[in-house]
């Protein structure tokens, strides 16, 4: 039996010191041995420096790239690159990731199933195979990318694993074809990838930010283990989307430690989905980040699951700006006046998956804090469903877990 390959992909602005994401927290449970590797990529903007103009321009560029994807090639090449060179035939990959650092394992996992994966002394090559997976979207020619693998020899092999808190995200990039005007990009097989067994996907319910609206996952696909088969082996894709209560950092964390008892109800969903399917965690770390455990030295660092806890608002007057910005109403997702095409998001809730589950915790929130009532969600005695959608998009209901 092969070994367990685990990439886990921060998000932008999250720090690998004082509060932690659930990324991070997730790199200290996995187990770390010959069994299981484990890489950890920090995401754009996150690694402190030591000046306050460093520290400034640190800060700028982490808000450049919360706006267009800014950094994101780099971080998808690194992680793709550690994965083709420990990979042998055999071996499970699991990828996890959270915000802007979602997309980037979804963007990994697009690039395997699309290029394949190099083989180690080819890893010179990583950043052509990067150029021809974006240039499939660019010209819309997928024969680039699959061109690109085939020329190199390129292995096959699929994603075991994929478990994201909150994706969000697409590449705001220039178009030489539109005299450089930014444009909305979607890297190839992010939204439906054939390569990937089993999908998890942590949502925030109460999310209204523009520049975080969710990045759904399409439903009903097919996983195809053998796409080269005669036959080609067909088999349905595991995918849950788990809806949770709270703004994007309530779900992947990243607040103050004291102030994260919401987000211990994802960070432990998705470590439970992934310990299923042979995920390994250090037991005590778990129940010490997790559940809120003494260590066994009696020391005590780390807050419980918590429904009642804080739920964040993520609107800071920085943000509203960006509210009162005309948007196409293309995108629009809730119930806003439009002029001559375009309205005004002013915090517009979350249309959430159709396929969404709500999780048990969202219940008992409700039922606990008498003002939690979002708007994305109807409570009834049977449960919460979603609302009927606003007359330009359909309509979705949620279930229960």
């Amino acid at each position: 039996m092969g070994k367990n390959i685990v990439v886990l992909c921060d998000g932008t602005g999250n720090q690998v010191e004082g509060d932690l994401s659930n990324v991070l927290k997730l790199f200290r449970i996995a187990v770390k041995n010959e069994q299981q590797i484990v890489y950890y990529n920090a995401g754009v903007g996150t690694i402190g420096l030591s000046s306050e103009w460093g520290r400034v321009f640190q800060d700028a560029k982490a808000i450049f790239g919360l706006a267009t994807g800014y950094g994101l090639d780099d971080n998808i090449a690194d992680a793709y690159r550690f994965v083709c060179e420990h990979y042998q035939e055999g071996d499970r990959i699991f990828l996890f990731g959270f915000s802007r650092g979602s997309y980037t394992v979804r963007a990994v996992a697009g690039m395997i199933h699309m290029v394949g994966l190099l083989r180690p002394a080819q890893l010179n090559v990583v950043s052509y195979a990067l150029t021809a997976y974006k240039r499939a979207s660019q010209d819309n020619k997928l024969k680039i990318a699959w061109d690109f693998g085939r020329v190199m020899g390129a292995r096959h092999a699929t994603i075991h694993f994929l478990g994201v808190w909150d994706t969000v995200a697409s590449m705001i990039v220039p178009r030489p074809d539109r005299l450089y005007l930014p444009s909305l990009r979607t890297l190839p097989y992010t939204r439906k990838n054939p390569s990937v067994r089993c999908f998890r996907h942590a949502v925030a319910i109460d999310e209204r930010r523009r520049m975080f609206r969710l990045n759904k996952w399409e439903p009903d696909q097919i996983y195809e283990p053998l796409p080269f088969a005669n036959p080609p082996s067909k088999i349905a894709q595991d995918v849950v989307e788990m809806g949770f209560a709270g703004v994007h950092s309530d779900v992947g964390g990243g607040y103050p430690e004291e102030e994260s008892g919401l987000s211990k109800f994802p960070l432990a969903w998705l470590i439970e989905e992934a310990i299923g399917q042979g995920l390994l965690t250090d037991t005590v770390m778990y129940e010490c980040l997790v559940n809120g455990k003494p260590l066994p030295d009696g020391r005590k660092f780390y807050v419980a699951q918590d429904a009642t806890a804080e739920l964040h608002n993520s609107l800071t007057w920085a943000w509203w700006v960006l509210e009162l910005l005309p948007k196409c109403v293309r995108w629009r997702e809730w119930k806003r006046c439009s002029i001559l095409g375009w309205y005004l998001p002013q915090a517009e809730p979350r249309r959430l998956p159709e396929n969404l589950l709500v999780h048990s915790s969202v219940d008992k929130r409700h039922a606990l804090v008498s003002d939690y009532r979002p708007a994305n969600i109807l409570f009834s005695n049977t449960g919460p469903a979603t609302p009927e959608a606003p007359k330009s998009s359909a309509g979705s209901m949620s279930g229960r877990n």
